[in-house]
């Protein structure tokens, strides 16, 4: 009796398989091994690196640089300015 069991059991395993995958046939993947990989390049720019820079003839660039390292400066200076009161403000205390 237990024999008929378990061939009931494995004749509904192995058809319950069957049927899966003739439903899930769309599921199945093919294996391709002939694609090949598109590359990937992380150029920052096409530009050379180390060629001379181009703005450094430029009047309106210089003055852009110009007014870039004033205001920079005199930001620094403020800073300055600040902390050596508040240092002062803490050695008070």
């Amino acid at each position: 009796m237990n024999l008929h069991y378990i061939n009931m059991f494995l004749f509904s395993l192995m058809f319950n398989i069957l049927l899966n995958v003739h439903k899930n046939h769309y599921n199945t993947t093919l294996h391709t091994p002939n694609t090949t990989k598109i590359p990937t390049t992380r150029l920052l720019c096409e530009c050379e690196l180390y060629a001379p820079p181009n703005y450094n003839n430029d009047p309106g660039m210089k003055q852009v640089m110009d007014d870039f390292d004033r205001q920079t400066q005199q930001r620094f200076h403020e800073y300055e300015q600040r902390m050596i009161k508040n240092r002062k403000e803490c050695k008070e205390q």
